[in-house]
């Protein structure tokens, strides 16, 4: 099995816009920048963001100023569109992440699929990587996948985690988890880098932080639900303090 020394983590900050985004973006809270900032505090090598078609939460002011302040890398995870494009193209963040996206679902549902979405992301690589945006594919751990990631010119593939998260079956989860290795350890031969990401928690980060040349994890609903729980108290007390 491939070694690695430090995992970079990112922290997507994303469901923090959900809280703001509930009240139909009326109140300034929660602070986009603050949130970030703490998370930097607390050792986040990156901030990712993902700027959905229905802006459901990260709106592009928020991009804005994230890509702005952040003093650190900024991963911007979007679809292979003209639109989103051009915003990539307008705030420059140090990484784009393709991923798929269907309006109704919750989160991301699955990886993207190369070859159906081959001219789109194409046509995104040769943009952004000119203007020195680093480029990482959402797919799931599939060997043609991969290869088809490098055909492409990608810079990294961001493995699917979500179905090897959710299996419960203990053979199903461990063919899975093989599959992530197979997976992880082509995307380096090719010369790609190695991340991977979604529905990740505590138990599941123990275990894939031993995938094969793992260099990024992309984690956020879980910390941010961690930090509702952690924190609650402390607001509590703020609040109580002035009654």
């Amino acid at each position: 099995m491939g070694r690695q020394g430090h995992i970079r983590l990112g922290v997507n900050i994303d469901h923090v816009a959900t809280l703001r985004q509930v009240r139909g973006n009326t109140t300034t809270y929660p602070d986009m920048i603050k949130i970030m900032n703490l998370a930097i505090r607390g050792g986040a090598d990156q901030i990712t963001i993902h700027l959905r078609e229905d802006r459901r939460h990260i709106q592009e002011f928020d991009v804005l100023n994230i890509t702005r302040d952040s003093t650190v890398d900024v991963n911007l995870e979007m679809g292979a569109n003209e639109v989103m494009t051009k915003i990539a193209l307008k705030y420059l963040p140090a990484w784009v992440c393709l991923v798929p996206e269907k309006r109704a679902e919750l989160t991301t549902e699955g990886g993207l699929d190369l070859f159906r979405s081959e001219h789109r992301v194409r046509r995104v690589i040769s943009l952004v990587q000119p203007k020195g945006i680093e480029v990482s594919l959402f797919i799931e751990p599939s060997l043609r996948q991969v290869e088809q990631a490098h055909a492409l010119g990608a810079d990294a593939c961001e493995f699917h985690t979500g179905k090897w998260v959710l299996l419960q079956d203990k053979r199903a989860k461990q063919k899975e988890w093989r599959r992530l290795c197979d997976a992880a350890r082509l995307c380096h031969e090719l010369g790609m880098r190695v991340h991977a990401g979604h529905g990740l928690d505590v138990p599941h980060v123990k275990k894939v932080r031993q995938l094969p040349y793992l260099v990024e994890l992309n984690i956020g609903h879980s910390i941010i639900c961690d930090a509702v729980e952690k924190g609650i108290e402390n607001s509590v007390k703020q609040m109580k303090s002035l009654l």
